[in-house]
């Protein structure tokens, strides 16, 4: 066994040798003179202690252009604001004159979405945005624009000596130094983090006693995790590496405690990526991934090691190697110790138009998987020993101006479960024989109107798009999760005029497609439509909304799911109600004002389900939700909201009604910098309108927290985060005809305290 395993390590080495060495040979003959490519990043126009106006124009600047295949969205707290953005070449403008910014402190996190949907974070900025300026500051933004206003000065007449060459001293004091170079490389990187923690949960206090946690309702545990960043560069080569830590006094909370048990390390190696960059050439070894086959292989994540290299302007290569689950600790560190237990692909691109990069690309990807029964440090999810190999073809295309994109896939898989001896050791079981299926798709679009002027300010957009996916009978691959037996397509409307934005489409979904007399063949056929209008853009003046017209948004959904006739000798001619045949709605309005220095909103939502089952006819459900909520913010540091919320619900079949009302509120106060109190109370009330039963429900929470932070360079910084909270939980359960009445009531007091070094 030792020799096995030695033998394998020694096969593992071995391969990573192999793979630097392509990489070393290839790369510097191929791409001696490429660049690499330039990473997005996104700066704002405000900073954390400068306040901004509710209609102030906000801006972000990108550090290049869009190509037409990415776009970038941006957040204000959870709301998307993306549609408020005027975009001019690499600058994002938002209009605070159509939907002035929210007062009080918040987030803008800005979001980088790639062509295949891929959102990745650029970065997250504080807003500070409050009624007025602070007399101080208004008074600096006047000395600053003084100072920089041009003195007067007289025009000095040029001496005989003006041209005359400069002298050496000059010439050197003003050329341009080169920057340093580090042990020989361009740049050289490194950036630690260590964050030490307490949790603590010194007080908990339970009613009825019974109800008390009897393993720890109090405790107090230690956790620490650690980060190591380095990066190294010179000319076409980059070196980039990232190590994760996490540990934790609690033996449970230990990363490999799934799978070790008692002797899993309280600290251990969470995460890791090194990234070798030679040109364009790119090579990653760690938790990485791999895949952009929808039904063969789709971005699947795990240990291994991956490899992309462009051949020429028009082909490119990339393979990767992983894991076949979840891997953390120290062993198995590259992910290749298991051969058997690894998803192996390859793929191979064409750029039909290389300076167009993406206009009309096919992709052709191989992939061999074979999986044990070895559960993840954090997943069970493979039950017994499974192996597919398949092949795919995706294509992409798309126009010069973006109106037009198409993208289609074909996969073939053959998939088996080989004899597995935990599962059958006597080797008696019937073996499954293999099977092969396919799987395709298709996706397009096309922007029927483009910017067509209504008026001087108002444009016209439409966009159609189109949807179709067959998963056949029986389909199977291991770097996909989808769904076989099936078939689906979606047509759909996009299109706005001027600030109205309007959404509608139809979706169709069948299964069986063998349509084997034996399986209940079900069918769904979908259809939805929503609006959203500002009010604002029809009266007064665009330039200065009116805050008493407010922005309207309706939403109309319905699906029809039923089964296609009876199926034979499946057990449902007994009962014909078991074959189902519903129709749901569901519709929704909103309306929201957006006050200098509080906002109000309503939501209402009905809902239906109609039951066209046979014998079944009344069992029908009908809700209704009307919703109210009001923010305050008084002063900037100072914001309140309140909510309160009605639901009715009717069961026609029993002819039960119950409701519920629930009142929900919150404080959030600034105290000083970096310290911040919050509190919160929810009350719901629920019942039936016989009053058979009744329950309640009520939790108050509150806390502070402090938050420091101070950074003299990259080596020594230093911050602290601490909070205090205390929770209060009371519940009552309430049944009149049974007699029951249960109470429990929770007292907990939490807090926490982590310091941030390097």
């Amino acid at each position: 066994m030792k020799r096995e395993m030695k033998n394998l390590k020694l096969k593992e080495w071995r391969a990573m040798l192999s793979l630097f060495i392509a990489v070393a040979l290839i790369s510097p003959l191929v791409f001696l003179r490429t660049v690499q490519a330039q990473d997005l990043k996104a700066t704002v126009s405000f900073t954390e202690t400068k306040v901004v106006l509710p209609d102030e124009t906000i801006e972000i600047v990108l550090s290049r252009q869009l190509s037409k295949d990415e776009r970038v969205a941006v957040l204000i707290g959870a709301m998307d604001v993306t549609e408020f953005f005027k975009a001019n070449e690499n600058r994002l403008s938002y209009d605070a004159k159509l939907f002035p910014l929210p007062l009080g402190q918040s987030n803008v996190t800005v979001y980088h979405v790639s062509a295949n949907g891929e959102w990745k974070e650029l970065g997250r900025f504080n807003l500070n945005v409050a009624k007025e300026r602070p007399k101080e500051e208004e008074k600096k933004e006047e000395e600053k624009k003084e100072e920089t206003k041009p003195e007067s000065q007289p025009t000095a007449t040029p001496t005989p000596d003006a041209t005359a060459s400069p002298t050496p001293e000059s010439t050197e004091t003003t050329a341009q130094k080169a920057p340093e170079k580090i042990l020989g490389f361009d740049k050289m990187d490194f950036s630690p983090s260590i964050v030490f923690g307490i949790k603590s949960q010194p007080f908990q206090s339970n009613f009825p006693v019974d109800t008390r946690p009897t393993e720890r309702a109090t405790f107090t545990d230690f956790t620490i995790q650690g980060s190591t960043r380095t990066e190294m560069q010179r000319g076409i080569f980059n070196v980039q590496t990232q190590f994760d830590f996490a540990g934790s006094s609690v033996q449970g909370e230990a990363l490999r405690f799934g799978t070790l048990g008692k002797e899993a390390p309280h600290v251990d190696l969470a995460s890791y990526l090194m990234q070798i960059k030679i040109g364009k050439a790119n090579l990653q070894i760690g938790h990485t991934s791999f895949g952009g086959s929808r039904h063969l292989i789709s971005s699947f994540s795990s240990r291994g090691v991956t490899l992309t290299v462009p051949i020429t302007k028009w082909m490119d290569f990339s393979a990767g190697a992983l894991n076949g689950t979840s891997v953390v600790g120290f062993p198995n560190f590259f992910g290749l110790g298991k051969l058997r237990h690894q998803l192996q692909g390859a793929t191979l691109g064409f750029e039909f138009m290389p300076k167009r990069p993406g206009a009309m690309r096919l992709e052709v990807t191989a992939v061999n998987g074979y999986i044990q029964p070895l559960n993840g440090f954090n997943e069970g999810r493979v039950n017994d020993a499974e192996r597919s190999k398949g092949l795919s073809a995706r294509f992409i295309t798309n126009d010069s101006s973006g109106r037009f994109k198409l993208e289609a896939g074909f996969t073939i898989s053959r998939f088996q479960n080989p004899q597995d001896t935990l599962l059958d050791p006597d080797g008696n079981s019937v073996p499954v024989p293999p099977i092969s299926r396919s799987a395709h798709y298709l996706e397009t679009s096309f922007q029927i109107l483009k910017d067509v002027s209504l008026t001087k300010t108002k444009k016209i957009n439409l966009n159609f798009s189109f949807r179709h996916e067959l998963v056949n009978p029986l389909f199977r691959s291991l770097g996909a999760s989808t769904s076989a037996d099936k078939t689906q397509q979606e047509y759909a409307f996009d299109g706005s005029i001027g600030e109205i934005t309007i959404q509608a489409g139809h979706t169709r979904f069948n299964d069986n497609l063998r349509d084997i007399p034996s399986i209940l063949k079900s069918l769904t056929r979908a259809n939805r439509f929503a609006i959203g209008v500002p009010i604002a853009s029809f009266f007064g003046d665009p330039a200065k909304p009116s805050p008493f017209l407010p922005r309207l948004s309706y939403s109309f959904d319905r699906t029809h799911q039923f089964g296609a006739g009876i199926p034979v000798n499946g057990g449902f001619e007994i009962d014909p109600s078991t074959i189902p045949d519903q129709f749901g709605t569901n519709q929704s309005f909103s309306a929201d004002w957006q006050f200098k220095k509080f906002t109000v909103g309503y939501r209402f939502n009905h809902s239906l389900t109609d039951n066209q089952q046979t014998g079944r006819e009344t069992a029908d459900q009908r809700n209704f939700v009307n919703s109210f909520s009001v923010g305050l913010n008084p002063i900037s540091i100072l914001s309140l909201n309140v909510g309160l919320n009605f639901e009715n619900a009717l069961n026609k079949e029993t002819g039960q009604i119950n409701r519920t009302t629930a009142l929900t509120s919150g404080v959030t106060w600034q105290m000083f910098k970096g310290a911040q109190f919050a509190a919160n109370f929810s009350h719901t009330i629920a019942g039936d309108e016989a009053k058979t039963n009744r329950n309640r429900n009520a939790n108050f929470d509150m806390q502070f927290s402090y938050n420091f932070n101070k950074e003299k360079s990259k080596f020594r910084k230093f911050g602290t985060q601490a909070f205090i909270r205390y929770a209060d939980t009371f519940a009552r359960s309430r049944d009149f005809v049974f007699d029951v009445n249960n109470l429990t009531k929770t007292h907990i007091i939490s807090a926490g305290l982590t310091v941030n070094i390097f």
